[in-house]
């Protein structure tokens, strides 16, 4: 599980993220990354009803913490708020498919 203070929890601070911030793309998943002025990166994650049943949301949404929870030294040295969107195909995935995938979109955005 993501520590209580890496995860991006305020409603308007997500919004922010939509808004404001720049997208990479997955066949697995879409990431938004946005600045921010706290000392550490965040990390949100969503899966809208496109996915699946709840069943397979709440899968995606497991798939995609895991993920970022092991590839967060990468990107916790400046500060980052990032969403991470999950995509139908994400449910299908291994573990190891999803964080290179996660991996993949870090290294595109250059964190």
């Amino acid at each position: 599980m993501i520590e209580r203070r890496i995860r991006l929890r305020r409603s308007r601070d997500v919004q922010r993220v939509y808004d404001e911030g720049k997208s990479w793309a997955h066949p697995l998943l879409v990431m938004i990354v946005l600045p921010n002025d706290v000392d550490t990166s965040r990390v949100g994650v969503t899966a809208s009803r496109r996915v699946g049943s709840a069943v397979e949301r709440n899968r995606a949404k497991r798939l995609l913490r895991e993920a970022a929870r092991h590839l967060y030294p990468e990107f916790q040295s400046k500060s980052w708020d990032i969403m991470l969107i999950a995509r139908p195909e994400l449910v299908d995935a291994s573990e190891e498919e999803v964080e290179k995938a996660l991996s993949t979109l870090l290294e595109r955005a250059g964190l």
